[in-house]
């Protein structure tokens, strides 16, 4: 019979085989929603595409991974993340694909749709992942870090894409990251395991359509999940709305940056999105609150929105210091999830977290399309650059938008780690 410290052992090395193959789907799907910013002058060059019709392309993207959510919750709890995540791997491959080849803007928008398809569960099934290797007191710990990991896809993203792009062209490149893609897959498959061997199986796999459904609609008839959506949705929503597409047009039209420059910038905001995933995350057990570490994050985002409203068109530098800042602040999806999940039996994970990643990219979507349509409301000269006062607006919007988000999520209670030992006290 085992010893528990070899228990303990055995646990580790089968964490750490999982890491490099679940690190590297989780990169590839971060990457892929923040690509949009650093070609998307490119793009609108060269399908001659406005404001709106720009904000439309990462849009399909993100609302392809809002639609999917509830299936590939569905599905992890059904068949575990190791297959789930295989397989929508291939699907992501096939996307990335598809645009690398497409040359209309309906294309382009439809293997964007496809992308969203494929990377909808890999963050959840992480997540899921997370809940059944990990103490309940350590989530936000834990995701917090597998976030900082997969954020590197976020860094990718910006300076080294936007020099392979200058060297060989978006589309090759595009064409390698599709290929990596179904590598991705192999490993997933060969690597992972849905729990930890001496964990207690909870009932999932067995579950009726019926079950299911029931499920759902217990999940969904919580007053609370809409509290934790919105705070979710327009948290996430208005930084990736910021990062994932307007940063290249705003500076490209505002400065004049060209493309190196605007990857530079990107990947300083990312790298600066990406130490507050880390830091942010341990937080709650420090201060033991959740609500409240997500509170002071949502209000320092919404400060540095309307700084950067109030800024002017100044200097690139003033900018940047204010782009990072907010960066700083917006790494919050691990004390959210955290909160959510301390508020639903186990046997609901992968449901719950998809429901608040349903929240998040439909709060992308929105956010991306009802700034595009803002921006599209001042008109572009004839270069096809929006004038400034349209970046201004569109910055007081989003600062609006999370004082909003801010005070429907303070209707709930907080559950700090210190008390979030076990199933809470709900019924079905």
């Amino acid at each position: 019979m085992s010893s528990p410290s070899e228990k303990t052992r055995n646990r580790l090395k089968l964490i750490l085989a999982m890491i490099p193959a679940l690190g590297l789907a989780f990169i590839l799907s971060q990457f892929l929603r923040s690509v949009p910013a650093v070609i998307a002058p490119d793009l609108r060059a060269e399908l001659d595409l406005t404001a709106g019709q720009l904000s439309a392309l990462p849009a399909a993207l993100f609302f392809g991974s809002a639609i999917m959510q509830l299936p590939s919750g569905v599905l992890l709890d059904r068949f575990g993340p190791r297959r789930t995540i295989a397989a929508f791997l291939l699907v992501t491959a096939c996307g990335v694909a598809w645009f690398a080849v497409a040359h209309s803007v309906i294309g382009l928008t439809l293997a964007l749709l496809t992308i969203g398809w494929g990377i909808a569960p890999v963050f959840m099934g992480i997540i899921v992942l997370i809940t059944r290797w990990i103490s309940r007191d350590r989530l936000a710990t834990a995701s917090a870090l597998a976030v900082g990991f997969g954020g590197t896809g976020m860094l990718l993203s910006a300076s080294p894409f936007a020099e392979a792009t200058a060297a060989f062209g978006w589309r090759p490149t595009l064409l390698m990251v599709a290929g990596c893609a179904l590598v991705m897959s192999l490993g997933v498959i060969l690597t992972v395991r849905d729990r930890a061997p001496d964990a207690p199986i909870v009932v999932g796999g067995s579950e009726s359509l019926l079950d299911v459904a029931r499920g759902l609609n217990f999940i969904f008839r919580e007053p609370k999940l809409y509290a934790i959506g919105a705070i979710s949705a327009i948290t996430v929503g208005s930084f990736l709305t910021f990062r994932a597409l307007w940063v290249g047009p705003y500076l490209n039209d505002t400065f004049g940056s060209d493309l190196i420059e605007r990857g530079n910038i990107i990947f300083v905001v990312s790298l600066a999105w990406l130490v507050s995933a880390i830091c942010i995350g341990p937080l709650d057990r420090i201060f033991d609150t959740r609500r409240g570490i997500v509170t002071v994050g949502a209000l320092s985002m919404a400060l540095w929105f309307a700084v950067l409203s109030a800024a002017g068109n100044t200097t690139v530098v003033t900018v940047t210091v204010a782009m990072v800042l907010l960066g700083l602040s917006s790494g919050l999806s691990s004390p959210i999830f955290a909160h959510v999940r301390s508020l639903f039996p186990d046997r609901y994970v992968g449901r719950v977290v998809t429901a608040i990643n349903l929240f998040i990219w439909g709060g992308v979507f929105l956010v991306q399309v009802g700034t595009g349509l803002l921006i599209d409301a001042f008109p572009a000269d004839e270069l096809g650059r929006s004038p400034f006062v349209a970046y201004r607006v569109m910055f007081a919007a989003l600062a609006v938008l999370l004082i909003a988000a801010l005070l429907f999520y303070r209707r709930i209670e907080d559950v700090p780690p210190s008390r979030d030992t076990g199933e809470p006290d709900t019924q079905t």
